[in-house]
């Protein structure tokens, strides 16, 4: 005979610690993106109640240790997060996730750089004049021996996935090995998976401020040991980057101050103000000759609400801590301020590659506030009513989980069409090696050469073809079963380009639409 009161008794009986079985369970689910998007949050609900049970009603304390924590299960975890993120970055490719910008653009310089060329071909003009990336000549040597993307996307998957290494051996000496373990795990946790302007920008194609993570953490390390060497020299790979990563200067010289090391502090917020007004205003004009370039918008009072909810988006996740103890949060302050300055909303908006610098610096301040006030938040998480706040702060976390990495994993896996694509434009790039191309958003990084450009549509429905130096490009490659970014009807372009006298359209390829100007 079913008896209620022995379930209730059993239910009343549960450790808290069945609430993280429970939590272990969504997190596996999620990871594995079965059921949809949204099945996770079941067995995440059940933990929740579990713990509203045990926070509230039984009042019982919340430990604030790494005992429950599993090395090994963890380890075997991280493993296969490694192996997942390495066959994603691998098949993107020739699934035509990628496009020229960003990855086949920077791809392109690399390329250049490796022919002792300073020159963006997709551009066409002086790789410098774009963006300040002199820190990519690192790769060239790579590109000696073939010369393919993977190079940048897959230095960017373990510049991310090094990050919890990193942070490990950043915290050594800093507390006990367990709590060390667990802040790292944590770190890593929502750096890869959780943390979505983190996620999102790890997500993205590639961006050369993706290779900075790691390098951020080493360089802050350096700076807490007074090594000025080594940092000056992991700071000088990190400003070749981009522009703006003096921004990551400004942070750590805030930091000294806010920690009442005025003189050092001073010293290096200056370099960072100095270095970032000369990269923005003096160096990258001087390679344009002085002319205006790209779509930049200095809008700091646009769309206040909107940058509103971006802060909001970008410390919920973190409980606000980095607000909280606004000394140790004050490292991610310049790198955000430049997101919040703009006029473009992608960049506050957790969706692309901006806040590859400014997570970072956020999970930095946070793993520092979780050892030097360990103390005061493990007395918070004693009281009552926080314990209420931290289960609605565990609702809003959940309400904002990225993509999973095996949803992106299965997103990515090519077909067979991609795959008989793939081969014939091995096979054109193999037979004309040197000829001029215009070339579709997708396919262009599959193609290293200088004399290379993007195909676009005018706002008319017209597909001009490009030239390159005033000349008209030989080549026009296009594929109506991939992405076409800047061509948003590629129907109606193949249709100008078949209507135009002057490129020819050859029968040799099945899946690759091929034009040769009539005049070469």
């Amino acid at each position: 005979m079913f008896r209620a009161d022995l379930v209730i008794n059993k239910l009343k009986n549960l450790s808290w610690k069945t609430s993280y079985i429970w939590f272990w369970i969504s997190l596996i689910i999620w990871m594995l993106g079965i059921g949809g998007p949204d099945l996770y949050a079941l067995p995440a609900l059940i933990g929740l109640i579990l713990l509203f049970r045990e926070l509230i009603i039984n009042d019982d304390p919340l430990p604030f240790n790494s005992t429950s924590l599993n090395h090994s299960i963890v380890k075997i975890f991280y493993v296969l997060l490694i192996l997942m993120v390495l066959v994603k970055t691998l098949l993107s490719l020739y699934s035509f996730r990628w496009n020229i910008y960003d990855v086949g653009s920077y791809s392109s310089v690399v390329f250049n750089f490796s022919n002792g060329l300073n020159f963006n071909s997709f551009l066409q003009i002086p790789s410098t004049a774009d963006h300040f990336t002199v820190s990519l000549a690192v790769f060239a040597p790579l590109y000696w021996i073939v010369a393919t993307v993977h190079w940048l996307t897959f230095a960017k998957a373990l510049s991310y996935l090094s990050v919890p290494l990193v942070v490990f051996i950043w915290l050594k000496n800093k507390t006990d090995n367990n709590y060390r373990f667990l802040i790292s795990f944590l770190f890593g946790l929502w750096m890869l998976m959780l943390y979505k302007p983190a996620v999102r920008s790890s997500f993205f194609e590639f961006s050369p401020s993706a290779l900075a993570p790691p390098f951020i953490i080493l360089s802050f390390l350096l700076m807490q040991k007074s090594r000025w060497f080594l940092f000056a020299i992991t700071m000088l790979f990190l400003l070749g980057l981009k522009e703006h990563m003096g921004v990551i200067l400004i942070g750590f010289g805030l930091f000294r101050i806010s920690q009442k090391n005025y003189r050092t502090g001073l010293i290096i917020t200056f370099l960072g103000l100095s270095i970032t007004y000369l990269m923005i205003f003096h160096i990258m004009p001087f390679f344009r000759d002085y002319q205006a370039f790209g779509n930049t918008q200095i809008a700091p009072f646009q769309d206040l609400p909107g940058k509103a909810y971006y802060l909001i988006k970008l410390l919920w996740p973190l409980g606000f801590l980095p607000l909280v103890f606004w000394r140790y949060g004050i490292l991610a302050l310049p790198a955000i301020g430049v997101n919040l300055l703009s006029g473009r909303p992608g960049m506050y908006s957790t969706g692309f590659h901006y806040d590859d610098i400014s997570s970072t610096l956020l999970l930095m301040s946070c793993a520092l506030i979780l050892i030097e006030k360990r103390i005061i938040i493990a007395d918070w998480l004693g009281r009552k009513w926080l314990k209420g706040v931290l289960i609605f702060w565990i609702i809003g976390v959940l309400a904002q989980l990225p993509e999973s990495p095996s949803r992106k994993l299965r997103y990515a896996l090519p077909n067979s069409s991609h795959l008989n694509l793939l081969e014939e434009i091995w096979s054109f790039d193999k037979r004309h090696p040197n000829d001029s191309l215009a070339v579709q958003s997708t396919i262009g990084p599959h193609i290293h050469r200088q004399n290379i450009t993007i195909m676009t549509q005018q706002q008319t429905g017209e597909c001009s073809p490009p030239k390159i130096n005033g000349s008209p490009v030989k080549y026009i490659l296009l594929s109506p079963d991939v992405g076409h970014y800047l061509i948003n009807d590629i129907e109606k372009c193949i249709k100008y380009l078949e209507d135009n006298s002057l490129y020819n359209r050859l029968n040799k390829f099945k899946h690759l639409i091929v034009y040769e100007h009539s005049t070469h």
